[in-house]
């Protein structure tokens, strides 16, 4: 019996490693689109951006959904540099919808953020929140959701957005680093002090890489024309406790440098998870020290670039 196909853009990258694996254990067939190949999996080197790309329309034979995960994701250089996420992110994904389009392959599953929110009105975050971001990373994930809610509507597309709240886990490392535990973990290990804007008390949810991917191949078999559904952990950790956590792990005294607050740092972000429930019979199930030991374990002899 031949296996049911899944495209995964950006099959090479931090999620996409875990999510390709995860595909595989649950029986389906995976390829690979990406800048890079993913050594594991059928990987088919292309760029999105590239318009009509041959090499796009040959990832797509035989599959029968698309998981887009490719998309720059730093928030700091989207302000510094908003063409570069125009081009690569809405133009690279509006680039895959239309090949879809022409393949007529119309499922796809997108790889959204908490971004999209920007500074939220209310807390828990439900999906119907106002989606007003603060960063032309999270306009971007805004942008992509509502070309997908379009393509729904007027060629019969199924699209589900997944709202990603401070991803994590072994196999990060962004060039340069920007995001907290896998810069705290690599500065931690290595002596250095620590960045604290504001008193350490603002609280996030972190939700772990594997959870995830299992959330994207639940995903799979949603029915409804389109959703978007937030993936997080369901419980918030401040900054000081995260240094706590692994710096306990680590067995350090960690050095910690403050400074004022940055304008625009909610408090405390933090998800409704109530629709992953109904809609996945999805909720993580990583502690926070669990995953951090295990990302921990993953940084061992490996080094990190910070700027």
């Amino acid at each position: 019996m031949r296996k049911e196909r899944i495209l995964v853009t950006g099959g090479a990258g931090f999620l996409g490693h875990h999510l390709c694996k995860e595909l595989d254990s649950a029986g389906f067939g995976v390829r690979v689109f990406d800048l890079k190949p993913n050594n594991e999996f059928e990987t088919v080197i292309g760029d999105l951006r590239e318009n009509g790309s041959p090499r796009l329309i040959k990832a797509l034979e035989g599959v029968s959904t698309v998981v887009h995960l490719a998309g720059y994701i730093e928030a700091g250089e989207s302000v510094q540099q908003p063409r570069k996420y125009l081009e690569n992110n809405i133009l690279g994904s509006f680039n895959l919808l239309e090949a879809m389009r022409e393949t007529k392959i119309r499922k796809i599953i997108f790889s959204s953020s908490a971004a999209v929110y920007g500074e939220p009105t209310k807390v828990p975050i439900p999906e119907s929140a106002p989606t007003h971001p603060v960063n032309n990373y999270g306009s971007t994930k805004v942008a992509v959701e509502s070309f997908m809610s379009s393509y729904v509507y007027n060629y019969g597309f199924t699209a589900t957005a997944l709202r990603y709240f401070n991803l994590y886990g072994p196999g990060e490392n962004h060039v340069p680093e920007t995001h907290l535990i896998p810069r705290f973990i690599y500065m931690m290990k290595n002596n250095m002090e620590l960045t604290v804007w504001g008193d350490g008390f603002h609280k996030r949810e972190y939700v772990f890489v594997k959870d995830v991917a299992k959330a994207h191949v639940l995903a799979l078999s949603l029915k409804e024309a389109f959703v978007a559904i937030n993936l997080s952990s369901g419980r918030v950790n401040s900054v000081n406790e995260v240094i706590k956590l692994i710096s306990g792990i680590l067995k350090v005294k960690p050095k910690i440098k403050h400074f004022p607050s940055r304008h625009g740092d909610p408090k405390i972000l933090q998800a409704d998870i109530k629709k992953a429930k109904k809609l996945l019979n999805w909720e993580a199930e990583t502690m926070l020290k669990d995953g951090l030991k295990e990302t921990i374990k993953y940084f061992e002899g490996k080094s990190v670039i910070l700027d």
